[in-house]
């Protein structure tokens, strides 16, 4: 991938921020979607709120992909996770999360050819590890770099996680008969590292799934640079097309990308409702707990696409 250190000046501050270019056909030739919204005092040393602004976004001339750049450097992208202080489940959703993963999960299902070992990449609290250990799973591996997630997953039965990220990491080859990554691969850096390490950790005809945002979805249209996922956590924004591309020039067999569905109570996705006015959401989420329906379970889909991909025989 083609990397560029732009110096940027802000104020008296000078951070050096990296252009990189697209990690399907590594063009670095794109045109601009959105502008960046970075504070005028950044620094990154000291990001702001990661969901308070977001990089320049891009897409790519030669095969559409949509993508952040310039973007911060190793140091500063850490910082966001390693120094978090929650995690990814709100109190209180832990069972919805439960279920959303087991969803996740049932993509690969079908497709197993045996249950030895799985690794799931960014395991945040385990939902998913206790999805294959009930599935018979016998050994159980995540990765998560946030501490009080990792604590959680630590407690499951049977499970080794580890602190970190994967591309520092190493695994025998062909060891996993499963391998996951949960809003994983819109986050990475080099998204080719990543695959490029798990083909070779998966058996043959061992099966990944990834869970992505859709930058397609009828809400990314509708709600342009306001999309809640244009922020500084992400770095890709994929499509069902330009995820099957991406998987397939790293040497996978794509089995299928599809629409995903998450289960939360009725009270978190008022809470969440974007393009509305704080006011309108409040009072909606009010009348929901006047009638007893916030904790209402619901599963819908919310613009999240998966793909089930295996390695093929050599």
């Amino acid at each position: 991938m083609l990397v560029t250190c732009v110096p940027l000046f802000v104020g008296r501050l000078k951070t050096v921020m990296r252009e990189i270019a697209c990690p399907i056909c590594n063009d670095s030739e794109r045109t601009v979607v959105f502008a960046a919204t970075l504070p005028a005092d950044f620094d990154e040393a000291a990001p702001p709120s990661p969901y308070s602004a977001h990089y320049r976004i891009n897409k790519c001339a030669s095969c559409g992909l949509i993508y952040s750049s310039p973007i911060m450097n190793d140091a500063g992208v850490a910082e966001l996770y390693e120094h978090s202080s929650e995690t990814n489940v709100e109190l209180g959703e832990e069972d919805n999360v439960r279920r959303t993963m087991a969803l996740y999960y049932g993509l690969a299902k079908p497709h197993l050819s045996a249950r030895d070992r799985m690794l799931d990449i960014g395991c945040d609290m385990g939902f998913l590890l206790e999805a294959a250990r009930d599935d018979g799973f016998a050994e159980l591996y995540g990765i998560e770099p946030n501490p009080i997630a990792r604590s959680v997953a630590s407690r499951i039965e049977g499970s080794m996680i580890i602190d970190g990220f994967y591309e520092r990491t190493d695994y025998p080859v062909d060891h996993f008969d499963l391998i996951t990554m949960i809003h994983v691969l819109d986050h990475l850096v080099d998204p080719r590292i990543t695959l490029s390490h798990a083909i070779k950790h998966l058996r043959p005809r061992g099966i990944l799934v990834a869970v992505v945002h859709n930058v397609d979805s009828l809400l990314g249209r509708l709600l342009g640079d306001r999309f809640p996922v244009f922020n500084l956590y992400h770095h890709y924004f994929f499509s069902k097309a330009t995820l099957a591309q991406l998987f397939r020039r790293r040497g996978f067999e794509v089995i299928d990308v599809v629409k995903t569905r998450n289960c939360y109570s009725l009270g978190f996705f008022t809470k969440r409702l974007p393009g509305l006015p704080e006011a309108i959401r409040r009072g909606a989420f009010g009348a929901l707990e006047a009638t007893g329906l916030a904790t209402f379970p619901v599963t819908i889909p919310v613009g999240n696409i998966g793909i089930v991909a295996r390695r093929p025989i050599d």
